[in-house]
């Protein structure tokens, strides 16, 4: 007995996109295309292997992403310098927490000159580090 395709139900009306319509630009720039990095991170101190970190190049910048579980904004600290370098640090406020997190300080090499004054980053509740590198604006 051959099964059947079962249709989902939905709340709503379903949107097909046709041919001759035109995409919306906020989607457009969402599909930015990207190169991953092979960066060079440095445990300074004791290792941390349980951070794990990655980066990608944007057309414009540098985003660097670090999984940080278990530690709140106020306990991880970015500090970047012009040469393309990223120090990551991070110190619980409780050394028996759930995570099992340590203190830990890794360097990260980018692989051109950054803009440091218009470097972000921003925690989120889940333990998530993203941090905003432009490029260095070349003086023309």
């Amino acid at each position: 007995m051959p099964k059947r395709a079962k249709s989902l139900k939905t709340s709503g009306s379903l949107k097909h996109q046709g041919q001759n319509e035109v995409e919306h630009p906020m989607k457009a720039a969402e599909t930015e295309t990207f190169k991953l990095l092979d960066v060079q991170v440095v445990d300074v101190g004791p290792p941390a292997d349980w951070v794990k970190i990655t980066a990608r190049e944007t057309n414009d910048s540098f985003e660097v992403y670090a999984l940080v579980p278990g530690l709140s904004r106020e306990e991880v600290q970015v500090q970047s310098d012009p040469a393309g370098r990223l120090v990551i640090t991070g110190q619980p406020n409780q050394l028996d927490n759930l995570w099992g997190a340590t203190a830990f300080k890794k360097v990260v090499t980018l692989p051109a000159r950054i803009d440091q004054l218009r470097t972000n980053a921003d925690v989120t509740l889940h333990g998530c580090l993203h941090v905003h590198v432009p490029f260095e604006q070349q003086n023309l």
